[in-house]
């Protein structure tokens, strides 16, 4: 398993485990820093390649919700936790880690050219009166400052080699001693250089947990191809837990072309005002996009894009609900694309009315067939046709008045999005049977795999949003996953 994903793993695990009770309201409102003002940001090291800042208020989902009261799963989120802290070296003997913990976290990972891994380095504060004996549970005490720690564990593995306490109540950890000494160095500069994502943390800043990488999670419908790495991109993710449900927005960033997060948030507003969206839209560049639209339509959407004429770069609406589909697109006058014409309607009858200006036809075939000696109808699915607006409309069911001005102005409002310096716009949104197919997201695949006894974890709702401007060499690009905890 890379590293990359293990540090993902042991991020969701905290975050789902350990990281979202229900702060009372009589809370001392000191302790609700914004993470930007956090103290242990100068602990960060330049130059790594993940970053996971937390500033949670409390390790304790058990209590989160009072009517849970099963003890085996209490029993078995304690094994989960003691298993993770195992792994890392960490042993808290008879302490309770929310009475050691205090309420800020930062996870990093970086590269080892000398191993395929990378490394990693995990800070968090510690209550004053806790020490690094309350960590280790060693046969032998340690309470020392300012002195970096060697972890050994005999017959145990343990994937933190060296431990450190600073003055001011901050443990730092890593798989390298080399970054703990970076750590220290950076804390001693801090003042006198720019954090590598004070811009980022600007428009973040009243968010719990945030992980910045230069990397996208693996994506169903985007390849990393649209932007490259290394070129002064961050992707900032955000972490929220929501009945049940664990929300993660992820934003590509890129602060010496202003794509800030204030650029998604004016996107996300005018993309809102819009009508609830369907369980499956997507409005794409369909000569951009068809590739990854396999997965997500039938076979008679399959064969209409495989005839359907995109020489002209045509915009293309897709909303599917349940049994349901609809196509849409707007109306050519010099090049007209003839349904009739094509092969997967051949020999159906079509009969056509019209109303005012809109034009509505159906395709319909129903016929005889003999097997075996015996003579049965064969009656195949209708296909509707409505041309309204300057827009056609294919389906399989017949739209009425109200649907077809929902789906016109629905049409309209994003290909409004794609203003006239876009040459690429598209909006997936996916809340399907589909998308709660593990298998589609190798990330949780490893974590359900942890977890298998206690928790699923599946994909509910997905939604990605592109948009890439002249001269802007890299895209807006923003993702949404809602994942479901049962």
């Amino acid at each position: 398993m890379k590293l990359r994903v293990f540090a993902i793993i042991i991020i969701l695990s905290l975050l789902l485990f350990f990281g979202f009770k229900k702060v009372s309201p009589h809370k001392n409102k000191e302790q609700s820093t914004n993470i930007e003002q956090l103290s242990i940001i100068k602990y960060i090291p330049e130059n790594n390649k993940l970053l996971f800042i937390s500033n949670l208020d409390s390790f304790n989902i058990i209590n989160n919700n009072e009517k849970d009261k099963n003890r085996t799963d209490k029993d078995n989120f304690v094994l989960i936790k003691d298993s993770i802290l195992d792994y890392l070296g960490i042993d808290l003997g008879n302490n309770k880690l929310e009475d050691i913990y205090n309420n800020e976290l930062i996870i990093s990972t970086f590269e080892n050219n000398k191993k395929l891994k990378d490394n990693i380095l995990i800070v968090f504060k510690i209550k004053p009166e806790k020490t690094i004996d309350d960590l280790l549970n060693l046969p032998t005490k340690i309470d020392q400052i300012d002195e970096i720690i060697p972890i050994n564990r005999e017959n145990k593995l343990n994937f933190l080699n060296y431990i450190y306490r600073t003055d001011d109540n901050y443990i730092i950890a890593s798989s390298n001693k080399k970054l703990i000494k970076n750590s220290i160095n950076s804390s001693k500069h801090f003042q006198k250089k720019k954090f590598q994502y004070k811009r980022e943390l600007v428009g973040l800043k009243n968010e719990k947990n945030i992980l910045f990488t230069n990397k996208f999670l693996e994506s169903k419908f985007f390849n990393n191809e649209i932007f490259t790495e290394n070129n002064g991109d961050n992707i900032a993710t955000t972490f929220d837990f929501k009945n049940k449900h664990l929300i993660l927005k992820s934003y590509l960033l890129n602060n010496k072309k202003n794509i800030d997060f204030l650029t998604y948030e004016k996107l996300m507003n005018k993309e809102n005002s819009n009508e609830e969206n369907p369980e499956n839209l997507i409005f794409c560049d369909i000569k951009n996009f068809d590739e990854h639209l396999n997965p997500l339509i039938n076979d008679f959407q399959l064969s209409f894009f495989e005839e359907f004429n995109q020489n002209n770069n045509q915009n293309i609406l897709i909303l599917n609900s349940k049994k349901d589909w609809l196509i849409t697109f707007e109306k050519n006058n010099e090049d007209q694309f003839d349904l009739s014409a094509l092969k997967k309607l051949k020999d159906f009858n079509k009969y056509t009315l019209k109303q005012n200006e809109d034009i509505y036809s159906i395709y319909s075939k129903d016929i005889l067939e003999e097997k075996d000696d015996v003579i049965k109808e064969l009656s195949f699915e209708n296909i509707y046709s409505i041309e309204a607006g300057g827009l056609q409309m294919i389906s399989n069911y017949l739209i009425d008045d109200k649907k077809l001005e929902t789906i016109s102005k629905k049409f309209f409002n994003l290909k409004s999005n794609k203003d006239k310096s876009a040459f690429l716009y598209a909006k997936v949104y996916i809340k399907d049977e589909t998308s709660n197919k593990i298998e589609n997201f190798s990330d949780l695949q490893d974590l359900n795999l942890l977890i298998r006894n206690i928790l699923k974890i599946s994909s509910e709702e997905t939604l990605e949003i592109i948009r890439q401007s002249i001269p802007e060499e890299n895209p807006i690009l923003y993702r949404e996953k809602i994942l479901k905890i049962l």
